[in-house]
């Protein structure tokens, strides 16, 4: 939903349930012998797709290891998070409650306090907002009178999963 710019700025003012400055994602400290795995398995890709002549796929792993290694590297930014009673901004941007479909709150203190929104749009990425010291039943209330719940998810997304796993 677009809105003017000055009344963007006055709603995204408003919104001031909940403020807070969180990272932009979760950070996982990798070590040599994690650099030496993940390069091993990586040569032994190339080796199999340059034995197959399957060039494309050699040039894919390496471009793959070398984002890998750049945006692993990158420390993540602070960003702003607001809820309020008509949206969630994030770091500046107002998401109305209209374009998001369900939220969730996966809280298993003390690793795990992330609170998921799911767009409506099938073009927007689910979004993963650390609560960090955030009051997630005071959050959990909040949201219930805007969004759909879902109960469904007791545990953070596989997609997640794998990335501690794997320190991506």
């Amino acid at each position: 939903m677009a809105y003017e710019p000055e009344y963007e700025a006055r709603l995204i003012e408003s919104q001031d349930e909940f403020v807070w400055e969180a990272p932009s994602h979760e950070r996982h400290e990798r070590g040599p012998k994690w650099y030496l795995i993940m390069g091993g398995i990586a040569m032994i890709l190339v080796i199999y797709a340059i034995w197959t002549e399957n060039f494309l796929f050699a040039f894919i792993v390496l471009i793959a290891g070398i984002i890998l290694v750049l945006a692993g590297n990158e420390k993540p930014k602070k960003v702003l998070i607001q809820i309020g009673h008509n949206g969630v901004v994030w770091n500046g941007d107002l998401i109305p409650f209209e374009d998001l479909h369900n939220f969730a709150i996966v809280y298993q203190p003390p690793h795990i306090r992330v609170l998921y929104l799911e767009p409506r749009s099938f073009f927007r990425n689910r979004m993963r907002v650390l609560l960090g010291d955030q009051d997630p039943v005071a959050i959990r209330e909040h949201l219930k009178q805007y969004l759909q719940e879902d109960l469904d998810l007791r545990d953070e997304h596989l997609s997640d999963i794998l990335a501690k796993l794997f320190k991506l």
